[in-house]
C-alpha cells in the first residue's frame, strides 16, 4: 500500500508544480495540448538517456561517477530540448512564456518516469524518496528545459546577436545547474534541505521568467491591438491589463449570469494573442512563416466573432462599460484630491502651492 501511495505522490506533485507554473500564463497563449505533447517527450527522452548512458560507461567512455555528475546533465538536457527546438519554430508559438511552459513540461515528463523507477526500486524506503525526489530533483530537470524553452523563445523574438548569446548562456547556465545538483547529491553529504533550496530557486526562477515574458506581451498588446482588429480602445485596455480581469468579469457574471464567463474571457484571450502575433510579424523573416502567421490571426479573429455574437452586444457594451467606470473613478480620485486642497482661489489648492513656491524660489539673478 504505501508504495502505491508514494508512486501516486511521485506522480501528481510533479504535476501539480506545473499545474502553478501553467498558472501564471494569464494570456493562455501556452496550449493545453501542446504542453502534454511536452510531458510525453520528457518521458521518451527519458527512456533514451536510460540506454545512452549505461552505454557510456559500459564502452568505458567515463566512470559511473563521471555520468552521474557530468555526462548524464548535459545528455539529459539535450535530450529535452529537442521537443522545445521543433515547437519554437512552428507559426503557432508565442514567446517566452509558451517556452518556459513547454520547456518546464518536457522536464515533468522525464522527472515522473524517473520517479517511478527510483521508487520501485527501493520499496522500503519509497515515501521517503518519493517526496525527496519531487521537492528537488524534479524541480532540477523542469527548471533545466524551462530555462532553455525560455531562451530559444527568447532568441525568435530577437533576431541580432543578442539571441544566439541567449541560447548559449541559456544552456550553459541549465547543464551547470544540473551538474552543480548532481555533483551536490552524489557526494552523499548534502542535507535535504539544501537539495529543495535547490529545487524551489529553480521553480522561482521559471516564475520570474515567465512573469518578465508577460510583461513584454503586455506591452506589444498595447502597441499592435487595435481597430484593424475590431477591438476598441478600452476592449485593448482590459487585454493589457490582464492582471484585474476579475474586475470585469465579476460584474458580467452578476448582470449576465455565469455562462457568459467564460465566453468573455475566451474573448479576451484571444484578443490578446492576436495581439502578440501582430507584433511577431514583425520579427519573422520568413516569408512562409508570416503567411503562416496571418493565417492565425485571421483564424483568432473569426473565433473572435463567433464568441461575440454568443456573448451578445448588451454583454460586449458593458465590458467596455466596465472597465471605462474603473478609468473614470480614478480620475474622480484625483479631482476630488484636487478639490480638498483648493483654498477657494482660482485654480485649485495644487496651483495655490505651486505659485507660493515659485515666489520664494530665487530668480536666476538673484543667485549670481
Amino acid at each position: 500500500m504505501v508504495i502505491y501511495l508514494a508512486l501516486g505522490v511521485a506522480f501528481l506533485f510533479p504535476l501539480g508544480f506545473l499545474y502553478f507554473i501553467r498558472r501564471g500564463d494569464l494570456y493562455g497563449t501556452g496550449k493545453f495540448h501542446i504542453n502534454i505533447v511536452t510531458l510525453v517527450w520528457g518521458m521518451v527522452a527519458y527512456l533514451l538517456a536510460a540506454q545512452i548512458n549505461p552505454a557510456v560507461i559500459n564502452a568505458g567512455w567515463a566512470t559511473r561517477d563521471q555520468v552521474i555528475r557530468v555526462v548524464a546533465p548535459i545528455l539529459e538536457e539535450f535530450l529535452k530540448a529537442i521537443i522545445l527546438i521543433y515547437l519554437v519554430q512552428r507559426a503557432d508559438f508565442n514567446y517566452v512564456v509558451d517556452g518556459a511552459i513547454y520547456g518546464f513540461g518536457a522536464g515533468i515528463g522525464f522527472a515522473i518516469i524517473e520517479n517511478y523507477e527510483y521508487v520501485s526500486g527501493h520499496p522500503e524506503i519509497a515515501m521517503s524518496i518519493a517526496i525527496a525526489r519531487v521537492l528537488s530533483t524534479n524541480l532540477i530537470h523542469a527548471t533545466g528545459s524551462g530555462v532553455i524553452g525560455t531562451v530559444l523563445a527568447f532568441r525568435r523574438g530577437e533576431l541580432s546577436w543578442m539571441g544566439w548569446l541567449a541560447v548559449l548562456l541559456g544552456y550553459v547556465f541549465s547543464m551547470a545547474f544540473h551538474i552543480g545538483f548532481n555533483t551536490m547529491v552524489s557526494m552523499g553529504r548534502a542535507p535535504l534541505l539544501l537539495a529543495i533550496v535547490f529545487g524551489f530557486t529553480g521553480l522561482g526562477l521559471i516564475w520570474y521568467a515567465i512573469k518578465r515574458g508577460l510583461n513584454v506581451q503586455k506591452n506589444w498588446v498595447g502597441e499592435k491591438l487595435g481597430m484593424g482588429d475590431r477591438v476598441t480602445k478600452s476592449e485593448a485596455t482590459v487585454v493589457r491589463n490582464i492582471e484585474d480581469l476579475s474586475e470585469v468579469l465579476t460584474p458580467i457574471e452578476k448582470q449576465f449570469g455565469a455562462a457568459k464567463v467564460p465566453i468573455v474571457e475566451g474573448i479576451i484571450r484571444k484578443q490578446a494573442e492576436i495581439g502578440i502575433k501582430r507584433k511577431l510579424l514583425e520579427k519573422t523573416p520568413s516569408e512562409s512563416k508570416r503567411k503562416e502567421i496571418e493565417e492565425i490571426i485571421a483564424s483568432l479573429g473569426m473565433e473572435m466573432d463567433v464568441l461575440r455574437r454568443e456573448a451578445g452586444s448588451y454583454c460586449m457594451m458593458f465590458v467596455r462599460t466596465v472597465y471605462l467606470e474603473q478609468d473614470i473613478k480614478i480620475w474622480d480620485a484625483i479631482n476630488s484630491r484636487i478639490a480638498e486642497q483648493n483654498t477657494g482661489q482660482k485654480g485649485g489648492g495644487l496651483f495655490d502651492r505651486a505659485t507660493t513656491r515659485m515666489k520664494h524660489r530665487p530668480s536666476e539673478e538673484e543667485k549670481s
